[in-house]
């Protein structure tokens, strides 16, 4: 079956001497990979520049579904990202969350909601003026919502902490002491009612560090994201 989806990129392994294994986000398919026979500058090839992190491009794909390796016929950048790919702050943002995103999203899973949010987030990052002090927390806080965990602010009362597990504003700190401190939950809250607040640099590293740790309790594969400490160098 050919079809055409958008989709974003996630990344790439190589295979042989010219070609790749790609991993895509598709809207239509949800994750999937794909083979790719080479990578070139010319018009006849896949333009090397075409395959970073968060791309947003339209592609052409073959679904035999004889269990190997699907095929991509045509791709082309459905929208340019004017800083995305250009400031090395939404560059690093970029490789965490597709990493984050290679790590959680399930082979066939697909939501159109999910990647729309998506979506635009992403344009918010490009935008010139945007504020990107929580941007790797509110792509955390954005696959939370959408894998199921979705945090309500409305449950939050004085003195309650965040259990990272259940991913519930509760009054007392859980006995298995995984929960976000209740001086930094409170931050968390402040930004919920009020995205321009600022949040406090430890706070942003223990709401980063505590997501991940929400996400491992459900996905105990996540393993180490390579990317998080070029994240904190960057952007804390």
């Amino acid at each position: 079956m050919k079809d055409t989806t958008k989709a974003l990129v996630l990344g790439k392994i190589a295979v042989g001497e010219k070609g790749h294994i790609l991993r895509l986000w598709t809207r239509k398919y949800g994750p999937q990979a794909y083979i790719i026979h080479s990578i070139r500058s010319n018009k006849n090839g896949i333009r090397p520049a075409v395959l970073l992190p968060m791309t947003f491009i339209n592609v052409t794909v073959h679904h035999s579904n004889n269990g190997g390796l699907e095929k991509i016929k045509e791709v082309d950048v459905a929208k340019i990202w004017h800083r995305l790919t250009t400031n090395h702050i939404r560059q690093t943002l970029c490789l965490f969350s597709a990493e984050i995103l290679q790590k959680t999203l399930q082979n066939g899973d697909a939501s159109f909601a999910f990647f729309d949010d998506f979506m635009v987030m992403l344009e918010r990052w490009d935008t010139s003026n945007v504020n990107l002090a929580m941007s790797a927390n509110e792509m955390l806080l954005l696959v939370w919502k959408h894998l199921g965990f979705n945090i309500d602010s409305r449950d939050y009362g004085d003195g309650y902490v965040l259990d990272l597990r259940e991913g519930v504003f509760v009054s007392n700190p859980p006995t298995n002491s995984d929960c976000i401190s209740p001086e930094t939950s409170k931050e968390l809250v402040d930004w919920f009612r009020d995205r321009n607040k600022l949040v406090s640099k430890i706070a942003r590293l223990e709401i980063t560090d505590g997501l991940i740790l929400g996400l491992k309790w459900h996905y105990p594969s996540l393993g180490k994201i390579n990317s998080l400490e070029i994240l904190r160098a960057i952007t804390f």
